[in-house]
């Protein structure tokens, strides 16, 4: 349900993994290897023990439609398919500085205004990843823990005051579902 998964969210946002990225030895993003096996099944759905170009045109569409074959062909390392262990292996030494929260926020701003996110869009992108029945109350909620003043525009400040949730309020909302 929509409150079950808001609850799991919120205890994630709540986690100081978020706020403190471990780094690996080449100075990168560290990729803790069971939230990888994790993160791995949303692209493997059907757990085949590998991913495809289709696997990952998939998943990945829904956070951005503009890719095209070659960025996917790209992120395959020009590979048809990809097991796990692979696609470990390729990105547990990477040398990114990227911060996640930043990258995370432009995936879901406002096309060609990439400072606000726009909460109905936050709602769509939700939807398409297969959280069904998002009520208005729900996204009620959402923008009271981004405190987006009602205006349904979450700037990056707000963003990260999400993930950032007080104690308190993670408590209050979980104690709701």
């Amino acid at each position: 349900t929509v409150q079950s998964f808001c609850g799991a969210r919120l205890r994630f946002w709540h986690s100081p993994m978020l706020h403190t990225a471990r780094k690996n030895s080449s100075g990168g993003i560290h990729i803790d290897r069971d939230e990888f096996k994790q993160a791995f099944t949303l692209f493997d759905s059907a757990r085949k023990g590998y991913i495809t170009l289709q696997d990952l045109r998939s998943t990945l569409s829904v956070f951005d439609d503009q890719l095209g074959v070659s960025d996917y062909k790209f992120l395959m390392n020009n590979k048809k398919s990809l097991t796990e262990d692979e696609l470990y292996k390729m990105l547990c030494d990477n040398q990114c500085s990227l911060d996640p929260v930043n990258e995370a926020f432009k995936y879901f701003a406002m096309d060609g205004k990439k400072s606000v996110m726009d909460i109905e869009k936050l709602r769509g992108v939700l939807t398409k990843l297969g959280i069904d029945g998002i009520t208005d109350e729900d996204m009620k909620i959402i923008q009271d823990i981004a405190g987006t003043n009602n205006d349904d525009e979450i700037t990056l400040a707000h963003f990260k005051h999400m993930l950032r949730v007080d104690p308190s309020v993670a408590g209050a909302a979980e104690s709701f579902i």
